[in-house]
């Protein structure tokens, strides 16, 4: 009996390694490697799934290797792609997944995600992104002065100081947020325009949903009361547009007070800028090495950023989401259970003091 169960972990030992042998095996020219992936919405049970595969081949006429299908499922969407390809398809290298406004707004973008922070051979680093096409045509489009769309998409999607999209959101943020009770998802919005791809702003959750859209200046406010520290410049218009200008933004510190009550819920929020004034056009325009006019200024810019955070949040608050996280000032307080519910309640009933302190610290080129 004992030689018979040596015998049989021996032949299992064999079978096994005869497998990995086998996977190991298959030549790299016989290899799709997918970069990109994007879904699009048909109906409840079905989806447009495409892959972009980067050719390495000095003999093939294309850099990029699109494959379409409809599939219920991503495993059997990516079978039957290998029946259409002459190669073995892996998701080893994949760098972003994109998925069309439909397909986000019925809450199916949860799902595949999902499936993705699960699959062994998937980074959690994997940026994802919606975009107003739909994502077969933007991985099929001609872009001249892009030939190679992987690149592309994954360059544009990479973290970058003069937008208000860093870092950007990639898969284990959006399960971080889709679990938590205290955060709303977000996730870069992306739109096909005159042969170029573009960020247009953000998509906020409320669930699973995609709920709507939001401008790149209010993302910026978002990150602000998140505390991030390397902001995108701020663009604003004084004195009902007689007075423009561009802050660069250095430094950024948020302090948030709650008055811990669940029924009436009250939040100040302090928040200081430092920055350099890179560029101004108005009645100051002659004056700003002083520093009484400096000072004003300073003053004109609090009172602006304070009201614009304010009407942001009244915003929130409408819709009943929070991809600040406010809530929290609350939760922590809180003894007992926190769910879903009590933060959009919470925000539902939220009255704000929004306090901002500015200081200019340079105006660079300007003197």
């Amino acid at each position: 009996m004992k030689k018979n169960i040596i015998l049989f972990i021996l032949l299992s030992t064999i079978l096994l390694i005869g497998c990995s042998d086998k996977e190991l095996k298959v030549p790299l020219e016989d290899v799709g490697m997918v970069s990109t992936m994007a879904f699009d919405y048909i109906d409840e049970d079905t989806m447009k799934m495409t892959v972009a595969i980067p050719q390495f081949s000095p003999e093939a006429k294309e850099n990029t290797q699109t494959f379409s299908v409809s599939t219920d499922m991503v495993s059997k969407g990516i079978v039957e792609i290998e029946m259409h390809s002459d190669k073995k398809i892996v998701l080893n290298q994949l760098r972003v997944v994109l998925f069309n406004e439909e397909f986000a707004q019925h809450g199916e973008m949860e799902k595949i995600v999902r499936h993705f922070y699960r699959e062994s051979s998937v980074g959690n680093k994997v940026l994802i992104a919606i975009v107003n096409d739909t994502g077969e045509q933007i991985l099929k489009a001609d872009y001249p002065d892009k030939p190679n769309i992987n690149m592309y998409i994954n360059d544009l999607l990479q973290p970058s100081i003069n937008t208000a999209f860093n870092p950007n959101t990639n898969i284990h943020d959006f399960i971080y947020t889709q679990t938590s009770t205290v955060h709303d998802s977000i996730v870069p919005l992306l739109e096909k325009k005159d042969g170029t791809i573009k960020m247009e702003g953000i998509a906020i959750f409320k669930g699973h949903e995609m709920l709507q859209s939001l401008t790149a200046d209010e993302a910026l406010i978002i990150q602000a009361l998140q505390g991030r520290k390397n902001l995108a410049p701020l663009s604003l218009e004084l004195d009902g547009g007689k007075e423009k200008l561009m802050l660069d933004l250095i430094t950024n510190k948020v302090n948030m007070k709650s008055n811990e009550n669940m029924e009436s819920p009250k939040l100040v929020i302090n928040i200081k800028f430092e920055g350099t004034l890179v560029e101004y056009s108005g009645e100051k325009e002659d004056s700003l090495h002083k520093l009484e006019e400096i000072t004003k200024l300073e003053e004109e810019i609090n009172e602006r950023t304070s009201k614009q955070i304010e009407e942001f949040l009244d915003k929130l608050k409408e819709l009943e989401v929070d991809p600040v996280g406010l809530a929290e000032e609350f939760r922590r307080y809180y003894h007992g259970d926190w769910d879903k519910k009590k933060t959009n309640d919470i925000i539902s009933k939220l009255e704000v003091d929004v306090q901002v302190e500015t200081s200019i610290i340079s105006t660079g080129n300007l003197k």
